[in-house]
């Protein structure tokens, strides 16, 4: 059995039709073998805030889709000359784990339509 690359994609654009949701359905359509890619729901993820003593559902699966990737895609669109804040907010909420474990060490790519 060969091994798998497990990817997680990650989209800045909130929207279901977003050009940008559609580039990462593509690639996971596409994906070579060997790789499989995962994409995120970051619709429901609140915004990150240090006082939140007890993390929300959605952002502990968020947090496991994050420990159980190998690689990244970040797509999404340009927004205000830098990443989109939903985008963002996602890298927020997983460089807070200790010694940066779940993106340290990490491929990523990133991509945009």
């Amino acid at each position: 059995m060969t091994p798998t690359t497990k990817v997680l994609a990650l989209c800045g654009s909130l929207r279901s039709k977003s050009s940008n949701k559609g580039l990462l359905r593509y690639a996971q359509a596409n994906a070579p073998e060997g790789m499989s890619i995962e994409i995120a729901d970051l619709a429901s993820i609140p915004f990150y805030n240090a006082d939140i003593t007890e993390v929300p559902p959605a952002v502990t699966q968020l947090l496991a889709q994050f420990a159980n990737a190998d690689a990244f895609i970040l797509g999404g669109p340009e927004y205000n000359y830098s990443i989109s804040p939903a985008l963002k907010n996602a890298i927020d909420w997983a460089s807070r784990a200790p010694n940066n474990a779940l993106l340290g060490g990490k491929a990523a790519a990133i991509m945009g339509a």
